[in-house]
Parts: C-alpha cells; sequence; structure tokens
C-alpha cells in the first residue's frame, strides 16, 4: 500500500518535470497552453465533483460539506491574494513580462506557496479514499494537473533567466513536496482518523481544487479563448468521470 502510494506521488512528480523540460524543446503559445491548463483544471474540478464531496457525503451533513469545502477554497484565496500565487499554472495568464522579470524577487514566496499545493495533492494521493478503487480517479486529476503545473513554473523561470539545470532542479525540488504529502497522507491513515475527519479532510481538499480549477479558467474565459476553455474544461471533466466509471 506505502509503496503504491509513494510511486504515483512519484509519478506525479515525474508528470511535472516532463512539463518543465518540455519547455526546453516545444515551443508553446498562449493558446495551447491554455488548452491544457483548462483541461488539468477539468480533472481537478471532476476530482472535486464526482469523487472528493461525494465520498465525503458518506460522513458529513450538507453544512458541515459546504463548511469544508469553503475553507479549502477560502484558504488557497487568501494565499494567493496575500501571500503568493498557489500555482503557476493556473496563473498562467497573471504572470506578465515585469513579473517574469522580478521572479527572483518572489522566488520564495511563489516556492513556497507552490511546495504546500503540492504537499495538499500527495496528502489527496493517500488520503482520497480509503477505498482503492476510488484512488485512481484522483490520482489521474493530480497528474494530468501536474504536467501544466511544471510546465507553467518552468517557463517563467526561464523567462527571468534561470538556466536549465536550475529550472529543473527546482522544479524537483517544490514537487518533491507531493511524496511528503503522500506520506502524511499514510500516517493520517495509520493514526486512525475518523471517518468523520477524513470527510473533513476530503471536502476542505476538493474545495482547494475547486479554486484551482476556476482560478484557471475565468481569467482566461474572460479575456481570451471562450470556446476553447469551455471545451477543454468539459473534456478534463469527462476524463476524469470516464476513469471513474471505469473503476467504480
Amino acid at each position: 500500500m506505502l509503496l503504491l502510494i509513494l510511486f504515483k506521488s512519484f509519478l506525479a512528480l515525474v508528470s511535472a518535470l516532463f512539463g518543465a523540460g518540455s519547455t526546453f524543446i516545444i515551443r508553446l503559445n498562449h493558446k495551447k497552453l491554455c488548452i491544457l491548463i483548462s483541461l488539468s483544471a477539468g480533472a481537478l474540478l471532476g476530482a472535486a465533483a464526482f469523487i472528493l464531496i461525494p465520498e465525503s457525503s458518506r460522513e458529513l451533513n450538507i453544512i458541515e460539506i459546504i463548511i469544508s469545502v469553503l475553507s479549502g477554497y477560502l484558504l488557497f484565496w487568501v494565499i494567493s491574494r496575500y501571500y503568493s500565487h498557489v500555482c503557476p499554472a493556473c496563473s498562467a495568464s497573471h504572470f506578465d513580462e515585469q513579473t517574469t522579470k522580478k521572479f527572483s524577487e518572489i522566488f520564495l514566496t511563489l516556492f513556497t506557496a507552490l511546495a504546500f499545493h503540492s504537499l495538499l495533492d500527495g496528502i489527496a494521493i493517500s488520503t482520497g479514499d480509503l477505498h482503492n478503487e476510488e484512488q485512481s480517479s484522483i490520482f489521474a486529476a493530480i497528474l494530468t494537473h501536474k504536467f501544466p503545473e511544471g510546465l507553467a513554473l518552468a517557463s517563467l523561470m526561464l523567462g527571468a533567466g534561470y538556466s536549465k539545470v536550475k529550472v529543473i532542479s527546482y522544479t524537483a525540488l517544490v514537487e518533491s513536496t507531493t511524496l511528503l504529502g503522500s506520506l502524511l497522507g499514510v500516517f493520517l491513515l495509520k493514526e486512525g482518523i475518523s471517518f468523520f475527519w477524513m470527510g473533513i479532510l476530503m471536502a476542505h481538499i476538493a474545495g482547494g481544487f475547486i479554486y484551482l480549477a476556476l482560478h484557471a479558467v475565468l481569467g482566461e474565459m474572460l479575456r481570451h479563448h471562450r470556446t476553447i476553455v469551455i471545451t477543454s474544461l468539459l473534456s478534463g471533466l469527462l476524463l476524469i468521470l470516464f476513469v471513474h466509471s471505469l473503476i467504480d
């Protein structure tokens, strides 16, 4: 069980590194990046809507679910609003040229926020559900999201003048907190966390996923490719629904 969870978390890390490495050989325009980010946003939204929230409803009433989801959403909102963008991929359209040039100044805050985001990804992988068949859908959503996350982070660093070695090294460093999160999730399970608190945790993570998904697509819908964003978002939702239906 532990080895499987760590392997899944490692694959999520590899997905982010592939995204970062792709910036060295593939020249993505804004439209293609928008498609990738919207697809991954749909996957996260699907994980929240089809898996995390329904599973938490087994232990929580509607009021408890709403409060828990809002707590996850507001936590990410506060971090992004008052500290730093918690997800480079979700905030790609907000990083203008001036922000890129000042990347070295916001390096620590951005990486701290992203490390926290990745930590929750790891917890979601290991504690997404008490039943193994449910975890694969959450894992698929996170794996889908990690690629554009690594790509956006690498693009930001390259634009700020960082070497390729540093781009890969820093991406690996921050994304490695996904592994730490998975270990923390396993620890919570071993400590016998109650079903009630497990429901709270899953709904809380769902709220964070919803924030990331909405934050990733709303700006693009208002400013740029509305049809592409909606189509890609729905594709990501259907992808998770399809994976979930296969293993349900």
